[in-house]
């Protein structure tokens, strides 16, 4: 069984638009590095038969899925969704100074059935914070296998529109634009939209579990 990090798949291009997509690559890894579906699950956490059905194009998979998937594979958002997959090795986490930039609608984009995602800073592979800004879609609850739940803490700041914010333990709470929220992003938790404007939220993930490396850990 081969678990490190390693050049295993070339030419499956960076545009991944739509699930099968992403499943052709998610495959492509597991295969490579002789792993089982099982196994995955073991080390991502995400059910045998979710990881089954992203294989196979048949569902879209959340923010926090997509990233216990590449944590699993020792890969972060940015590395999982590049053109090549990297081999060489991080540099190490105790540089200092380092600044990277985003500009407006160049961010990681992808998409579930709910929401839509554009990550910020994925220049940085090694980093404590996950910024994201999400649109979101639905003004239905999403299934309760599709809300979020990963490790860390979560700051939520609305930038329009009216959200709901559902969470496990706590009533519905509405927010609207400059409110905001902050979570135990282990508590289940989705959003849903409750207005008929543009409904958009900036989401900063505190965890060094959404953003992983074999060779470091973030600060």
């Amino acid at each position: 069984m081969q678990t490190s990090r390693q050049h295993e798949t070339t030419g499956l291009g960076a545009a991944l638009t739509n699930e099968k997509d992403f499943g052709v690559r998610i495959k492509a890894i597991r295969l490579a590095r002789e792993l089982t579906l099982e196994q995955v699950a073991e080390v991502s956490a995400v059910s045998i038969s979710t990881l089954s059905k992203i294989e196979k194009g048949q569902v879209s998979a959340s923010f926090d899925t997509i990233a216990k998937i590449a944590g699993a594979f020792d890969y972060s958002l940015a590395e999982l969704f590049a053109e090549e997959l990297p081999h060489l090795p991080l540099p190490p986490a105790a540089i200092q100074g380092r600044r990277t930039y985003t500009l407006a609608g160049k961010g990681l984009m992808f998409t579930n059935p709910w929401f839509h995602y554009e990550v910020h800073a994925t220049e940085l592979l090694v980093k404590g914070m996950i910024p994201v800004v999400m649109e979101i879609e639905t003004r239905e609850l999403p299934p309760r296998d599709a809300w979020s739940e990963h490790e860390g803490e979560e700051f939520i700041y609305v930038l329009s529109g009216k959200v709901i914010v559902h969470t496990l333990l706590y009533a519905p709470l509405v927010l609207r634009p400059g409110d905001s929220a902050y979570i135990d992003s282990t508590m289940p938790h989705t959003f849903v939209r409750a207005s008929e404007e543009n409904t958009r939220l900036l989401s900063i993930c505190l965890t060094e579990k959404l953003d992983f490396s074999a060779e470091t850990e973030a600060p």
